[in-house]
């Protein structure tokens, strides 16, 4: 196990944490099979992945009681949406990134926690594992692209900002990310916990394919910028969730048309 420095437990105490079987064998194979069985969704995810649905809404199910499981792993986090990914040897997936589109539109966005569920094993190299970042220099420079792109989120509605030069990774950079990396070998049904504001990528599939599970959970007592979800609105990305946490914190930018 990778050590978890005082200084990640400071801003993100959960990231880095693997939980062995979160979900049992009997809800993880329900779990595979609704998520299979369903289409493949309407996301630019699915021009990147070989199946991938935003949004599933599969956590509201009473009988998978998923949200009863996260309640009892996180008693202080609740779960605000969820996605489902397979990964095939031809797929590319993402390089060393952090989720724009979820983490936006968050007051403070290492508040996020994604729980990340393999449904099959991915224990080596070639099973489509994820890494993550650790080491606090990799995390500075994630929360860099961070806030580069809270900056460019907030430009989208206030355009008087002045504009400030894209983030660019160097080649130094990145091989600095791929050399000090942690990437966990998880069992069907485990869980690694992360903050996706932080650098992660998921790693190559060999043969087959690797379905996983995740959630997108934050602290009950979490704040969301108004600005901000404006700024995702009008860019159209993560409807569903932003529309909702419009409608429930900011009714008024509704009302006002401001939206």
């Amino acid at each position: 196990m990778h050590a978890r420095s005082d200084f990640l437990k400071s801003i993100s105490p959960h990231h880095g944490e693997v939980v062995r079987k979160v979900l049992s064998d009997e809800t993880r194979e329900k779990l595979a099979a609704r998520l299979h069985a369903m289409p493949n969704g309407e996301t630019w995810y699915a021009d990147i992945y070989n199946k991938a649905i935003y949004g599933p809404m599969v956590f509201r199910d009473p009988e998978l009681d998923i949200t009863g499981i996260i309640e009892k792993l996180l008693p202080n986090y609740r779960i605000l949406a969820d996605l489902y990914l397979e990964k095939k040897p031809e797929d590319q997936g993402f390089p060393f990134h952090t989720d724009f589109d979820s983490i936006g539109f968050m007051e403070h966005p290492e508040d996020m926690l994604t729980v990340w569920i393999p449904l099959m094993p991915v224990r080596e190299a070639g099973s489509g594992q994820l890494s993550i970042v650790m080491e606090e220099g990799a995390v500075r420079l994630s929360l860099i692209r961070e806030a580069n792109q809270l900056h460019s989120l907030v430009r989208v509605v206030d355009p008087s900002v002045p504009p400030h030069p894209p983030f660019q990774i160097t080649e130094q950079e990145y091989a600095y990310l791929e050399r000090t990396k942690f990437t966990p070998s998880l069992d069907a049904g485990d869980a690694l916990l992360f903050c996706n504001a932080f650098f992660h990528k998921s790693e190559d599939v060999h043969q087959g394919s690797r379905a996983a599970y995740i959630l997108r959970l934050v602290p009950r007592d979490a704040r969301f910028s108004r600005t901000r979800l404006l700024g995702l609105k009008k860019l159209g990305q993560n409807l569903a969730v932003v529309n909702e946490l419009l409608e429930e914190h900011y009714p008024d930018a509704l009302e006002a048309g401001d939206a």
